[in-house]
């Protein structure tokens, strides 16, 4: 099994976890806006004391511990881009995760000791567009699954990993959970028609762990290379059919034969798979906030974490969402 030679270099100048930590605005922080890396705590308060006071109100920070041992493409640093959409059709909430993604890649190898380059350490196109570097490597620095595939393949392939068989249910299982984790909170009013695209960002780590990184609002939908436009067209697409097509039925002077044909279409092209439904699932958490139920303590169960047929493969070889952000 090929291993990638610059995360062994990296492994053997910095054997333990290093006090690596991202800083990231409590609010406005879409398209890497405000983020830091720091390892110094001093150089943390500095930063969280000087942002902190706006005119209007106080600003908030999240900070978390840097995941410092990331799987890398060629010595650099990548995530996944995914989507999902919550929506409240007639006041029935349900959610909806979209079954293609992409990876983001970053211009420069990945080294821990340069914390300060976000060249680096920030995978947004919004940061990476302005390195001299951009497009170097890969087109729009942007790779699509099957590309990603190959990668493993070739340089990974004793672990027989398939992205569709084994990281993608993982991935689809923490929007779900993200899903059941703020239905209580989104949209409590139960507005008429509403909906919103969410962009989800996730990491593996060297060890092929997964974390949920953010959930963005508003995520960027530019079409800065041949991939993403077929990818953000298609994901719009099907947005607006999964959200727009139930309040709006074709009218009844179409013929059934018509309609038929149109919904065959649609069932095909339909790239969303419906993963949260509040009248199967909000009755079981109404039940959990009341404390009604009990779930079993199989941390096992819980975490998404290294892929069991690797573990059952590769014998030796080697958290919940947002656990640990990157």
């Amino acid at each position: 099994m090929a291993v990638d030679p610059k995360m062994l270099e990296i492994k053997r100048r910095y054997p333990e976890q290093r006090n690596i930590w991202i800083v990231k605005p409590g609010e406005n922080t879409n398209r890497g806006n405000g983020i830091s890396v720091c390892s110094d705590l001093s150089e943390i308060k500095q930063l969280v004391l000087s942002q902190s006071y706006s005119v209007d109100k106080e600003q908030t920070f999240i900070i978390q511990r840097y995941i410092d041992n990331p799987l890398l493409i060629n010595g650099r640093k990548f995530d996944f881009r995914c989507y999902a959409v919550l929506a409240s059709i007639n006041g029935h909430m349900t959610g909806y995760f979209y079954e293609d993604a992409y990876i983001r890649t970053s211009c420069k190898e990945y080294d821990p000791d340069d914390v300060h380059n976000k060249y680096i350490h920030l995978t947004n196109d919004a940061v990476q567009k302005f390195s001299q570097d951009y497009g170097k490597y890969e087109n729009g620095n942007k790779l699509s699954l099957i590309d990603f595939q190959r990668y493993l393949k070739t340089n990974h392939g004793g672990l027989n990993i398939d992205v569709r068989r084994d990281i993608m249910p993982q991935i689809r299982k923490l929007v779900t959970d993200s899903f059941r984790a703020v239905y209580g909170k989104v949209d409590p009013a139960r507005l008429h028609n509403t909906f919103e695209l969410f962009g989800y960002d996730f990491m593996l780590d060297e060890n092929f762990k997964l974390s949920l990184i953010e959930v963005n609002t508003n995520p960027c939908l530019e079409m800065s290379c041949p991939l993403l436009c077929r990818i953000i067209p298609e994901v719009l697409e099907n947005t607006f059919r999964v959200v727009l097509d139930p309040i709006f039925p074709p009218p009844d002077t179409v013929s059934a034969a018509t309609q038929q044909r149109k919904q065959a279409q649609f069932t095909q092209e339909l790239k969303y798979t419906l993963t949260f439904d509040e009248s199967i699932d909000g009755p079981e958490l109404a039940q959990l906030r009341r404390g009604e139920v009990t779930t079993p303590a199989d941390d096992e169960s819980r975490e998404c974490g290294v892929i069991d047929e690797i573990e059952s493969e590769e014998e030796g070889e080697e958290e919940t969402a947002a656990s640990v952000v990157a």
